[in-house]
């Protein structure tokens, strides 16, 4: 309670701050026009947006993720995710997910960086890593977005567009400079108490090993397109281990505006009743298994104990029923299975932002591609163990079933297998990075299915930029129509 009240006095200081500007709620503005605030106040303010633009509520990447990696439907008595799995996009389509990241995270990031004192070198390197966090992203959901010129408040209020792959070729050298900030801090360098980083608790070899993990995922999203230069991360600090988690809880409470929000959206409401979209997401047949109507392989949680522990049973029994999406008039909802009671255990549960079980399975994959050294099997076994263990589900025969010798076959089924593992072990919790997934590892992607009676045949391999951007940025902003959603690629789809 009282790391939020803390918080709560910071999100109020910077809201003053703030304030004074009268377009403090214009959107498109806000982006290019960051707050007054101290690091201290700002950071905490800063990650805790992290979580609700990752992984809160209806408009989160996560949300829209776990729909476009067809693990999430709405049942069929909901009215519920029309547009985004009738695949219907246009300049309003959840403009929050670009809008927010630059009005909340980013602004206060970006306030920590330039604010930091010749003292606060871990506060500054903390906002670059996750600065780059949420610009990689950006970059994922959209292709060019401003970078360069963003975050510079009234002296640049239409900001020019950056080249997508300039962008991610920046990112590893802004890492990679965050890093040197945490090597080279020396004892007159302040480290954040744990009120005011509320992810790693001023951990500051953990967001060393965060960055590095960070960048081989930006190196191996670019894996397809013949990036093959890793030494960047080849720098003896290592990676997250499997087991490692980097998550985020600024002292949630069951109060209202003071959930989770992944779990005040999606479980419970603080009287105890069921949370706007708890009824209504359910999952698709394709992961509960009881449809082949569609060519689903029949084995994605066969024989798996994690079934228990990620689904829902219906009811009373044991039984997992999913429905394809667009399916509005089929079965209702009571009679279908969703994400399991873990997901929403508590109101004051820590919101996930990078797991370690995902290092694990992008170490696996770096070794089999000859990027880094390591042992490749023991990397995918530990990634598997990490996630049964965040799931409290019992390993029991699993690996006799699924040995981690499938990794001897040829590379391309040795990462076709990781990228199994990965989309389970991350649904519900980071959607977005399975849907980033699928449009990466084209042998994963065709296995996947795409969202029946759709307004096109393929899922989308963009997001459209939003209408504030065509209002207020008309001459930087790249011109879209509805082909370019499903068409133009971002640079690192092959």
């Amino acid at each position: 309670m009282k790391m939020y009240k803390k918080l709560l006095l910071s999100l109020f200081a910077a809201g003053t701050v703030v304030s004074c500007t009268d377009n403090f709620f214009d959107v498109n503005d806000s982006q290019n026009n960051p707050v007054s605030s101290t690091p201290e106040l700002s950071l905490p303010v800063a990650q805790k947006y992290s979580v609700d633009i990752l992984q809160g509520g209806y408009n989160s990447y996560n949300t829209l993720g776990n729909l476009w990696s067809y693990t999430w439907a709405a049942g069929g008595d909901f009215i519920y995710f029309t547009d985004e799995t009738a695949y219907i996009l246009s300049s309003s389509f959840r403009p929050s997910m670009f809008d927010n990241v630059y009005l909340l995270p980013l602004r206060n990031y970006h306030e920590v960086e330039i604010n930091a004192n010749e003292n606060q070198d871990n506060y500054k390197a903390i906002a670059k890593i996750m600065k780059a966090f949420h610009y990689q992203y950006l970059v994922d959901a959209y292709g060019d977005i401003p970078y360069s010129e963003a975050l510079q408040g009234g002296t640049n209020v239409q900001p020019a567009y950056d080249d997508a792959q300039a962008i991610y070729n920046d990112l590893i050298v802004q890492l990679t400079a965050a890093q040197a900030l945490i090597n080279n801090a020396d004892s007159n360098d302040l480290i954040p108490t744990s009120n005011q980083d509320v992810m790693c608790g001023g951990d500051m070899a953990k967001w060393n090993r965060f960055a590095n993990t960070l960048k081989l995922r930006i190196l191996l999203r670019q894996s397809e397109i013949g990036v093959t230069d890793y030494s960047s991360v080849n720098n003896g600090i290592g990676f997250l281990a499997a087991n490692e988690n980097v998550t985020c809880n600024p002292g949630y409470v069951n109060d209202v505006n003071r959930q989770n929000p992944f779990y005040a959206a999606f479980g419970f409401t603080v009287a105890g009743d069921p949370a706007a979209n708890k009824n209504a997401t359910r999952v698709t047949p394709f992961i509960a298994g009881n449809s082949t109507t569609l060519g689903y392989p029949t084995n994605l949680l066969t024989g798996d104990p994690r079934k228990q522990a990620l689904l829902k049973p219906v009811g009373t029994t044991t039984n997992y029923v999913g429905i394809d999406q667009n399916r509005s008039g089929g079965l209702n909802s009571a009679s279908l299975s969703t994400y399991n009671d873990f997901f929403i255990s508590s109101a004051t549960q820590s919101g996930m932002i990078m797991s370690g079980f995902e290092s694990a399975f992008l170490q696996a994959e770096a070794v089999e591609r000859g990027f880094i050294t390591g042992d490749k099997a023991a990397l995918y076994k530990a990634g598997i163990e990490a996630n049964f263990a965040y799931l409290g589900a019992s390993l029991g025969t699993y690996d006799t079933s699924y040995p981690v010798d499938d990794l001897l076959t040829p590379v391309n089924e040795s990462i076709l297998n990781i990228a199994r593992q990965k989309y389970i072990s991350l649904m519900h919790i980071n959607g977005f990075e399975n849907y980033c997934e699928l449009r990466r590892i084209n042998s994963w992607g065709a296995i996947v299915p795409v969202a029946p009676d759709a307004s096109q045949p393929t899922r989308p391999v963009r997001l459209p930029y939003p209408a504030s951007e065509y209002n207020n940025n008309p001459n930087n902003v790249p011109n879209q129509t509805n082909t370019t959603y499903f068409t133009d690629k971002i640079f690192w789809d092959n």
